[in-house]
């Protein structure tokens, strides 16, 4: 396909560029899931003494937010759909 990331050349300068930023990939993902625990976790404890019988778990904080993100891709793919069609028309295909 000729896909390159710029500025990185290809080959073990491209490896160690892909682990590094899957390293901080993870550890930011494992941060933002710490935080949503948390803040998931006082929330409910919190509505529980104001409201009785209302609570937010933590799995339908999760549910809604990976919901959103599902929504934010497919809205972007919408959006490349024109110019990828230009492409693949160029190219013959």
């Amino acid at each position: 396909m000729g896909a390159r990331i710029p500025n990185i050349k290809p080959g073990k300068e491209t490896i160690e560029y892909l682990k590094k930023i899957q390293a901080s990939t993870r550890f930011w993902g494992g941060v933002l899931l710490s935080i949503l625990a948390t803040s998931s976790s006082m929330l409910d404890h919190y509505l529980r003494h104001v409201n009785e019988n209302f609570s937010v778990g933590f799995t339908s904080v999760l549910i809604i937010v990976g919901s959103i993100i599902e929504l934010r891709r497919s809205y972007q793919a919408y959006n490349v759909m024109p110019s990828l069609s230009k492409v693949l028309r160029r190219y013959g295909f």
